[in-house]
């Protein structure tokens, strides 16, 4: 069924807080990104800014806008993204964003020594190492000795697909469900989901519904691109097998398709 032949009240009950329009929505609510900072740093964390969408511009480069900013009482800043698919090349994406928000909260002059602290908290729904956790935290350290070294930024990776029976796993588990929560472990995070979903003739519900739709309507066009092209590069690799008589591998090797690509090539022809 398409999202046009669906109610706003339908539409509404099958969004989850992975889902990052309603996710950008939830961040707008007082509490959420507090209490979901201090279940994942696990630290007790006083915001005094959040920002949804928060658009970090870089006039030599590429500017990003980041699913949430947000700035405690200590200055320190936290970044969380919600990520769906895994289709990008994650870890860098993390870096660069990390490095436009450095860019972005380092005043002109300032010394090294006064470089606020920073958070990026990458939440999936799969479990980017294959490591079967559920929360990852990348630690710098010096290769020859193994000494852990720290210089003020923060790489935690969490995911929805592993349970590890922790408070975090527990909280993933509301992540990727549609259903109203009612847990007592995460009483703000519960109570904005349930605020937002009941509010479901609301102008801001509506609106909501509207930008989902539109979402889905991108995403759907940039599949089809996507699929077009890699049509259009399939019949690439039949063309040169058969007018140079070479194999399906030597023809992808001539067209330069990357190692992890090859096997959707491989099944399409």
């Amino acid at each position: 069924m398409g999202l046009e032949k669906l109610t706003v009240e339908e539409i509404v009950s099958k969004l989850r807080p992975i889902d990052d329009i309603f996710f950008h929505k939830l961040a707008e609510t007082e509490g959420f990104c507090e209490e979901l900072l201090q279940v994942i740093v696990k630290n007790n964390i006083e915001l005094i800014e959040v920002t949804p969408q928060k658009s970090l511009r870089n006039i030599k480069a590429k500017s990003v806008i980041i699913d949430v900013y947000c700035v405690d009482t200590d200055n320190k800043s936290y970044n969380i993204e919600v990520q769906k698919s895994d289709n990008d090349e994650h870890e860098k994406r993390v870096r660069y964003n990390g490095s436009n928000m450095d860019t972005y909260i380092t005043e002109k002059g300032i010394k090294y020594k006064d470089l606020p602290e920073s958070y990026v908290i990458y939440i999936t729904e799969f479990d980017m190492f294959d490591e079967g956790e559920t929360i990852y935290h990348i630690i710098r350290s010096i290769k020859e000795t193994k000494k852990k070294v720290y210089n003020g930024y923060n790489e935690i990776y969490v995911n929805t697909l592993i349970d590890d029976g922790s408070d975090i796993a527990e909280l993933m588990k509301i992540f990727k469900s549609s259903d109203i929560p009612d847990n007592k472990k995460f009483p703000r995070i519960c109570e904005a989901i349930k605020a937002i979903k009941e509010e479901k003739g609301s102008g801001d519900m509506c609106k909501l519904v509207e930008d989902y739709g539109k979402q889905e309507r991108r995403e759907g066009k940039r599949e089809g691109k996507r699929e077009g092209k890699r049509e259009a590069k399939r019949d690439l690799i039949i063309n040169l097998m058969k007018t140079m008589n070479v194999s399906m591998s030597q023809s992808m090797d001539m067209l330069l398709i990357p190692e992890e690509e090859r096997e959707i090539y491989m099944e399409m022809i």
